[in-house]
């Protein structure tokens, strides 16, 4: 095989829909982290599921781009303000499991980035 000269084809940012989430530990032994809410997602341009664990805000009137973390409250719910908890006032649900089913809308991560993330505004 020798060097392409073809470079590798970019998903286009549309609606997705969520066929299964799951939670992953980012924790190590050196530092303890919140766990991360993984997005198992069918695009219509890619036969194989994608998953996505960003999501693009809105804060102080700029685009960010941050993880689902799934952070808690004092009461042991997903934290109000978090990027999990803006998504799923989005999407109008009350738990991460009932994000399955739904269609979200997916946007580029940055114009210079090709990766795409969950749109979240």
């Amino acid at each position: 095989m020798k060097k392409g000269n073809v470079e590798k084809e970019h998903l286009k940012p549309k609606l997705v829909t969520v066929q299964g989430v799951r939670v992953e530990d980012k924790s190590s032994e050196s530092k303890k982290v919140s766990p991360l809410l993984v997005l198992i997602c069918k695009h219509p341009d890619r036969a194989e599921p994608i998953e996505f664990t960003k999501i693009k805000i809105m804060r102080d009137d700029k685009a960010r781009v941050v993880g689902l973390w799934v952070d808690s409250d004092k009461e042991g719910n997903i934290q109000k303000g978090s990027a999990l908890h803006i998504l799923m006032e989005i999407l109008n649900v009350n738990t991460p499991n009932d994000i399955v089913g739904k269609q979200i809308s997916t946007v580029e991560q940055a114009k210079d980035s090709p990766y795409l993330c969950i749109k979240g505004y």
